[in-house]
């Protein structure tokens, strides 16, 4: 852990843990389910693997990560959010709000369709924890899939466990547009830049139920895709 501010403001014991460069990101990744240390890397580009190692020690002696071992052949080693790093949630979901109000980033940042998919699950309105339709996204050459078990939603990366109820596949740049609210599922659909598989109705509630915060839905903002 880097210096402390050694105050007692909780606000300031909070950024004494969180505050630290990749840290809130690492938990962003995390919102999406078990991640081994290899996807946590690839997921980061510029972290480096040392820093990463460093992070990741940090957060696991403040109990907001834990290993845990994945099912299947190996049983591989991923880290998972405690209950502690879930509860940060909220706080990822204010910084997602606030952030799709600042300027277009510049073209050469990068992008990921998981990025825009977290900010669109963690500011969703309560309603959204009721889609119940096993939802997977191809999106670019990225896979998610989501599903609401009304109380929650949950968003992880690869193909859905079982077959989806619905499935979107499209690129990038139509995915955004679709929802920050300036193509609809019918538009995208005429013109061949979105396919749905499992109903037209589902496609258009997934995007009534999760899209992106105001800032990024407004009009008069930039068209770019800036992600969570």
């Amino acid at each position: 852990m880097g210096r402390s501010y050694e105050q007692t403001c909780y606000i300031a014991r909070s950024l004494d843990i969180l505050g630290e460069r990749w840290t809130l990101l690492i938990v962003r990744e995390l919102t999406l389910g078990p991640r081994r240390y290899g996807d946590l890397l690839g997921a980061l580009p510029g972290i480096g693997t040392n820093l990463l190692a460093t992070r990741l020690r940090d957060l696991e002696q403040n109990d907001i990560v834990r290993r845990a071992a994945l099912p299947g052949p190996g049983r591989a080693a991923a880290y998972v959010l405690t209950a502690r790093g879930e509860a940060l949630t909220p706080a990822l979901a204010a910084l997602a709000d606030w952030g799709a109000g600042l300027p277009e980033p510049p073209s050469h940042h990068t992008g990921r369709a998981a990025w825009i998919m977290v900010a669109m699950r963690l500011t969703a309105p309560q309603q959204a924890a009721a889609f119940d339709t096993i939802t997977e996204l191809q999106v670019g050459g990225e896979v998610l899939w989501l599903h609401g078990d009304g109380s929650q939603v949950r968003l992880a990366v690869g193909p859905a466990p079982v077959t989806p109820g619905l499935r979107l596949t499209c690129e990038r740049a139509t995915f955004y547009a679709l929802a920050a609210g300036r193509m609809t599922v019918d538009e995208a659909c005429e013109s061949g830049d979105l396919a749905v598989d499992g109903g037209f109705a589902a496609a258009a509630l997934f995007f009534t139920l999760f899209n992106l915060p105001a800032g990024a839905r407004d009009p008069q903002a930039p068209s770019g895709a800036a992600d969570a």
